[in-house]
């Protein structure tokens, strides 16, 4: 090549390029703002990183031996315990940190046995002496001669959620404590109830039963001394020894429904038969009970009417609502547990009656089981019947009776 062209290719360097790279895109010379910093980013060492990552966090971390000289914490850490600079902080041992000697030491014997801690609570003591509950994640990791002494942990400050779960668990207590006085304000109650219900009983058998029998018997006198003739006479007196036979059996019935006297004279077995016997007599619904072979299972005087209270508003039930032809009662008392269970072939209960919290009667029933630490369900559908079942634990002085 002449002198003369080698000095027009260095002049125009371009036309002894492949035609490729002589219609080469060209790279921009204005990069958008938001990808500037991304060219301009310099490779950062992996312990930079880290450093950045350990100074930033909203964590709390920290590193100690074992012995309890602080190694290294984050500003974080400082922070949450009250400090003002790390230095500060990092002069303290880590057993001062703690509320007691006695928390350090458990924190390290748990540690030391499971080489870590996952979510494990503690509490900490700030520089101004207050406390406060922190949950930490922490590791046991070698020192330099490979032995494990090396403590490094991160936590993040409770103290709110431990607040607001002493003040539920004390609005628990108090509700808890609460809900026992109403209750033995009703079982007081009840009591209260079956004792006047007893009296009343007691008085309407002796003075009005007493004045009905001596009615009756000047009746009777007073009928044999009628003259001939006097048929008019007669005819009256006749009615009103119906009329006072009328009255002593709507009497009995009336002391019988305040408190039945088989109940406290022969117990919960008869008393729960002489009731069926009673059912089928009023409402003409046919009534089969399967009751245990012993006559008289000696409940607990109370344990016994409050069970046969529930029965009897079972039955009071049926016959208001059920549109039954059929009842069957069952009772056991076997193994510390004592089961009524009364079933109807009639219309069933609805859903939304058995979520009614206002339905009297069946919130009665609940209560009286609750008072001897048992439960009623109720079980139904349309068409196919209820039954209502009670399961209560047998009260001091109770004996089985098997079925």
């Amino acid at each position: 090549m002449s002198s003369k062209l080698r000095r027009a290719a260095k002049r125009h360097p371009a036309r002894d390029r492949a035609p490729s790279e002589e219609h080469a895109t060209p790279q921009p010379t204005c990069m958008p703002d938001s990808a500037r910093p991304c060219m301009n980013l310099l490779p950062v060492h992996p312990g930079q990183r880290y450093c950045m990552l350990f100074q930033q966090s909203l964590a709390s971390i920290y590193t100690t031996t074992a012995e309890g000289r602080i190694l290294d914490c984050n500003e974080a850490m400082v922070r949450m315990l009250g400090y003002e600079a790390r230095g500060d902080l990092m002069s303290r041992k880590a057993s001062d940190l703690y509320v007691s000697t006695r928390d350090r030491r458990d924190f390290l014997r748990r540690l030391r046995r499971d080489g870590k801690l996952v979510n494990a609570e503690c509490r900490l003591k700030r520089k101004n002496g207050s406390v406060i509950h922190v949950l930490e994640n922490v590791n046991l990791l070698p020192d330099e001669t490979g032995k494990l002494g090396i403590i490094h942990g991160n936590m993040v400050d409770i103290s709110d959620r431990k607040h607001a779960e002493n003040v539920l668990l004390e609005s628990e207590k108090a509700h808890r404590l609460l809900a026992g006085e109403l209750r033995r304000l009703a079982d007081r109650q009840e009591a209260v109830r079956e004792g006047e219900r007893t009296r009343i009983a007691r008085e309407l058998h002796d003075e009005f039963g007493q004045a009905l029998t001596a009615l009756n018997m000047d009746l009777h006198w007073l009928s044999g001394r009628v003259q001939d003739g006097q048929a008019e006479v007669d005819a009256r007196i006749t009615a009103m020894t119906q009329l006072v036979g009328k009255t002593a059996e709507t009497l009995h019935q009336i002391c019988a429904d305040l408190r039945p006297t088989v109940l406290d004279d022969f117990g919960l077995v008869a008393a729960i038969e002489w009731q069926v016997e009673e059912f089928r007599r009023r409402t003409g619904i046919r009534c089969d009970a399967r009751l245990p072979r012993k006559v008289r299972c000696p409940l607990p005087k109370e344990q016994a009417t409050a069970v046969f209270r529930i029965f009897q508003e079972s039955l009071t039930n049926v016959a208001r609502h059920a549109h039954a032809s059929e009842v069957k009662v069952a009772l056991t008392i076997r193994e510390g547990l004592v089961t009524l269970a009364v079933s109807d072939n009639g219309r069933g209960i609805s859903p939304r009656r058995l979520a009614d919290a206002h339905s009297l009667g069946l919130l009665g029933m609940r209560e009286r089981a609750l008072a001897w630490g048992g439960a009623i369900d109720v079980s139904g559908s349309d068409k196919k019947g209820t039954t209502v079942t009670l399961r209560l634990p047998v009260g001091p002085g109770a004996k089985e009776c098997q079925s």
